[in-house]
């Protein structure tokens, strides 16, 4: 309760997005298939990953990575 009061969110919404971020970052500078990125951001399945990461991002994570490889993002 007190987490919700202070940032609005809840812990474990808080956590996914922490994660989230961490899987872009890695689906933008890594080489790593979908899986690996899914099980190093701290996902136990690919079907809850690929359904937060789209919650949060609007995107597969496929569509983000190609959505910004075409864009020419290069960190």
């Amino acid at each position: 309760r007190y987490f919700k009061t202070h940032a609005n969110k809840t812990f474990s919404d808080f956590l996914s997005e922490i994660r989230i971020g961490h899987s872009c970052k890695l689906l933008l500078e890594q080489n790593l298939d979908i899986a690996q990125i899914c099980y190093e951001s701290g996902f136990q399945t690919l079907s809850n990953f690929n359904r937060q990461f789209k919650s949060v991002t609007a995107y597969s994570p496929l569509a983000y990575r190609k959505k910004y490889a075409d864009a020419g993002y290069h960190p």
